[in-house]
This record gives C-alpha cells, sequence and structure tokens, in this order.
C-alpha cells in the first residue's frame, strides 16, 4: 500500500545522522505491516536496513540477533544440535508461514517492536528471558529483560528516537527445553491465546500472550491462581472467559509436553 502522506525518506549508513526526531517520524525495517494498512500520521520513513544489524552471531555468553535480521534466516541459521530451545523459536516464526512473503521480508526487531498481542517472537524471547539492547540517536545504549519492554498492545518503553539495535540471548537459556502452543480459529487468523513455556532445571517459566494486551511471565507452582489474575482481552473475535479457558487449556498441553520431552 502506498503510504500518501509519507513525504521524506532517510536512509542513514549511521543513527547519529539523524539529529532530531518528530512525532510523524518511524523507523523501516522489512516494512511488512507498515505498508499493509493506511498510516495518516506518517512523514518521515527512516529505513534502517543500511545499518547492517542483520546478524546472527554466537558470542562468548550470548546468542546475537540484530534487529534487522529477517525471521527467514532464524529458520536456515545452523545452530548447535544442544540448542534445545531453537525448537520453539523455529515455532513462532513458522507460526507466520501462512504468509512466506511476511517470513522472507519481516525483521526480528520490527516483529518485537510493533508489539502486537498476537506477536510471534515476544513471547518465546521472555521465556528465555532474552535481553534488548536499545540505542538512542547519540549512540548510547542501554538494556533491557525482554518480560519489560512490552507494556500493552503497540506500546513498548521505547522513547522517541529510540530503537532496538539487537536481541541476546543467554547461551545456557538455548540447552533449556521449550514448548510453543497456539490457538486461532483458522490457521491464517490471528492467534486468540499463546503459550510458551520452557524449562531447566530449577524452575518452569510460563509465557502467556495473544489472550493478553502484553506477554505475561507466569512462575511457581499455582499458576492457576495467577491466570486469575490476569485481564484478558475481550472483543468481537473471543470473550475475556473463552481466551482464558483456551490459555489455561494452552498452558496444560504445553506443560505436557515439556513432560514428555524431558
Amino acid at each position: 500500500m502506498d503510504l500518501l502522506n509519507a513525504d521524506t525518506y532517510l536512509c542513514p549508513e549511521d543513527i547519529q545522522t539523524i539529529t532530531n526526531w518528530g512525532e510523524s517520524w518511524t523507523w523501516l525495517a522489512g516494512g511488512t505491516w507498515l505498508f499493509s494498512e493506511p498510516q495518516p500520521n506518517l512523514k518521515v520513513l527512516v529505513d534502517i536496513q543500511q545499518l547492517g544489524w542483520d546478524e546472527i552471531e554466537v558470542g562468548e555468553d550470548y546468542l546475537i540477533i540484530g534487529a534487522t535480521c529477517p525471521l527467514i534466516k532464524l529458520l536456515e541459521y545452523s545452530y548447535p544440535e544442544a540448542w534445545t530451545a531453537i525448537a520453539g523459536l523455529k515455532n513462532a516464526v513458522t507460526a507466520l508461514a501462512a504468509s512466506s512473503k511476511v517470513v522472507n521480508v519481516a525483521t526480528v526487531g520490527g516483529n518485537i517492536c510493533l508489539a502486537l498481542s498476537v506477536g510471534t517472537l515476544a513471547p518465546v524471547m521472555v521465556a528465555l528471558a532474552a535481553i534488548y539492547e536499545i540505542w538512542n540517536l547519540q549512540g548510547k545504549s542501554r538494556q533491557v529483560v525482554a518480560q519489560d519492554f512490552q507494556i500493552s498492545t503497540k506500546k513498548t518503553i521505547l522513547q522517541p528516537g529510540e530503537i532496538l539495535r539487537r536481541v541476546l540471548i543467554p547461551l545456557p537459556h538455548l540447552q533449556w527445553q521449550v514448548n510453543y502452543q497456539r490457538f486461532s480459529i483458522a490457521a491464517t487468523d490471528p492467534a486468540l491465546a499463546i503459550v510458551v513455556t520452557a524449562k531447566n532445571h530449577q524452575q518452569v517459566r510460563c509465557v502467556i500472550a495473544a489472550s493478553v494486551a502484553a506477554p505475561q511471565l507466569l512462575e511457581g507452582e499455582d499458576m492457576q491462581v495467577n491466570l486469575d489474575e490476569e485481564n484478558f482481552i475481550e472483543d468481537a473475535r473471543a470473550s475475556a472467559s473463552y481466551r482464558r479457558h483456551i490459555t489455561e487449556i494452552l498452558i496444560g498441553r504445553s506443560l505436557s509436553a515439556l513432560c514428555k520431552n524431558s
């Protein structure tokens, strides 16, 4: 879709060349959502594809995933066999497989920063206790745990002019057992509920998404009590009580799958 109100296109090779930021500005990565519907308030596009942030690297302590890494690259990268958690990460990507064009073009950073309640990658990142590195226009960086990044539907902690630079997943966490569950009325429909569980030697981390505005981490033995405290989405597609019920079923299935694989 043409963005008829956009009148300026910038393609920096260094974000520090962007000296100001306006309310009508936006970062452009894959653009699969941005160009899918009208953006009447958008005037300036800042394309970040030339910044070279599409890496997947194994560092000393982390698996490092650049913000402009296309989702397809997460499926094609050669991971060590010991990294059992990668199965959950790949399942999150293939949840978008109804459109191969989206998977080939959409980026990791775009999927996370769009912060849709039905976002596929965020619940996995929360389950794995990933860390997000955020940059501002002055080149200064800060880090935040994935659990604290998204605060509601289409709302994150990013300040004007800030950008997600990369995702850091601690290497030991990649050996956790991870199970990804998703429910929608039809395969191509947005999810009504997503549940991701991650198990290590000490604990089980359970993340619910799609049925709530932002991914929520549930910990402890009595997850039923934690569910009672959540605010489930109520809209034309499903009631809050239905979403809660489906979420509870997915939690049971996910935990059962982890037990079978342990």
